[in-house]
């Protein structure tokens, strides 16, 4: 997809003025396609009102995991015998 827009800038163009474009797009809240030889490469988009912060974002996963439910963590995936450097069982 060749973009040739207002909301357009080159990676080169981005990377040395990130902080004004952000800007940019945080103070219109319009999105920016940054693209590199005239291909899109990521589209930055101002958040949305359903966005969640990062704090809510981590504590998504508050709760998954209750005493006795993490059957999968309760024993080790090695075995005794794993770890053993004496033993030499290469196939050459």
């Amino acid at each position: 997809m060749d973009i040739k827009e207002e909301n357009s800038v080159g990676i080169s163009d981005f990377k040395a003025h990130c902080t004004e474009h952000l800007r940019r797009v945080e103070q219109t809240g319009a999105s920016l396609r940054v693209t590199r030889h005239g291909k899109v490469v990521a589209v930055v988009n101002p958040p949305d009102d359903e966005s969640p912060t990062i704090a809510e974002w981590m504590g998504r996963g508050a709760g998954l995991s209750k005493p006795g439910s993490g059957a999968l963590f309760d024993e080790p995936t090695w075995q005794p015998g794993d770890w053993d450097m004496e033993r030499d069982d290469t196939e050459l």
